[in-house]
């Protein structure tokens, strides 16, 4: 379908572009991740758990990471391209820069659908996932850890003290465990070897105990009676766990299909929610939308002048990008959940000034061979700067 000079803007493209996602993924996962770390051990939960914890996570990663990725990449591709003069033989060779957006806006339209397939269906579910894992982590569904070194409640009543693990923490060394009867009677064993079993029932362990001796002392404290053994087994109830809720109930775990079908059905006095689902609906619109005016950014603010080039212009085009993705997340989405606006005016004219913006600046990069300077890119700011506000002030007046 491409020709060479299309192959070959998509390659340059690409390498930036997965750096950028690859730089973006690790900065967001590494702090989640020792976050996650801190609260499985904390409930003495298997630690293999964070790792599908942080896979449930990834989406709502990539919905983040794919939109300031392509920006990047697009910037940094046009900005060697323009660097290195073959943006000039380009052009000078009839290309225009218009024709140069056939390859760009392929893979924005790819990335595009996927961002769509992520917000729209895959972001609810694994958000659901998520908060379950860390209910069952919270409850003890998933298990129990035995920390060496530490006294653990393993159970109501229930005390376990191991000195050492080995394997997968389940061969224990130096072991100690008292369980303590409600009329004051306590039952205490300890044995210099065991090992923990899956019960009978869900809700059950089996401590297996080599070595060791048991010893019940009474509620008066009198003197204990003393046992043995070479191997004895202990079961271990463990607390009744609950179960976690149905999905749906919130906007964040809601796909777009039944975010439509409740606020086809619902409205503002039968659904206490009606507000945040409506703001979630429109903002999964507007998020993959948002790439439509990324590439025209881009491309403006990664085309330089060769005889004075700018290290300005890619700070001030992802600053755009953070303001504007702040802006309608941070104040639109918050304003129309809470009831205050519609999103016609609250969510809808960011995007478009966004839009606006990104077009505007392209259509001066086009005009201009040196790209843009600052003096014009002063100007088109300021132009889009009084244009947002008229707009903000129509919103305002249309909500009063």
């Amino acid at each position: 379908m491409f020709g060479k000079l299309d192959r070959y803007i998509l390659r340059s493209i690409l390498n930036p572009l997965a750096m950028a996602l690859c730089v973006a993924a690790m900065l967001l996962t590494l702090e989640r991740m020792l976050r996650l770390f801190d609260f499985v051990l904390d409930k003495n939960g298997p630690v293999d758990v964070v790792w599908q914890m942080l896979g449930y996570l990834l989406p709502h990663y990539l919905g983040l990471a794919l939109p300031l990725g392509l920006f990047i990449g697009i910037l940094m591709a046009f900005r060697n391209l323009s660097l290195s003069s073959e943006l000039d033989a380009m052009t000078a060779s009839g290309v225009s820069m218009k024709r140069l957006l056939v390859p760009v806006y392929a893979l924005t339209l790819l990335l595009m659908v996927i961002d769509f397939i992520l917000v729209a269906y895959l972001q609810p579910l694994a958000q659901y996932r998520y908060r379950e894992l860390r209910f069952e982590v919270s409850s003890g569904a998933l298990g129990i850890t035995v920390p060496a070194g530490e006294f653990v409640e393993v159970a109501d009543g229930v005390t376990l003290f191991v000195g050492a693990t080995q394997g997968d923490n389940r061969r224990l060394q130096d072991i100690f465990l008292e369980r303590r009867a409600h009329g004051g009677n306590r039952n205490i064993f300890t044995a210099a070897e065991g090992a923990i079993f899956a019960g009978n029932a869900d809700d059950s362990l089996t401590l297996r105990l080599f070595n060791g001796r048991q010893m019940l002392i009474g509620a008066d404290n009198t003197q204990p009676g003393v046992l043995t053994f070479d191997k004895l087994d202990v079961p271990l109830e463990l607390p009744s766990v609950g179960v976690f809720r149905a999905r749906g109930g919130e906007k964040k775990e809601a796909t777009i299909n039944e975010l439509v079908a409740t606020l086809r059905t619902e409205n503002r006095e039968t659904f206490e929610e009606y507000d945040a689902f409506r703001a979630s609906f429109h903002w999964r619109l507007i998020h993959p939308l948002t790439f439509l005016a990324l590439p025209l950014l881009a491309i403006a603010m990664g085309v330089v002048n060769k005889r004075r080039p700018s290290v300005i212009q890619p700070v001030i085009g992802i600053a755009l990008v953070i303001i504007y993705h702040e802006l309608l997340e941070e104040w639109g989405e918050v304003q129309v959940a809470s009831g205050n606006m519609s999103p016609w005016v609250a969510m809808w004219p960011i995007y478009i000034v966004f839009l606006t913006l990104g077009a505007v600046l392209f259509r001066t990069t086009s005009e201009s061979p040196g790209g843009l300077h600052a003096k014009t890119l002063d100007q088109r700011l300021a132009q889009i700067g009084q244009f947002s506000m008229s707009l903000m002030r129509r919103s305002r007046h249309q909500t009063s």
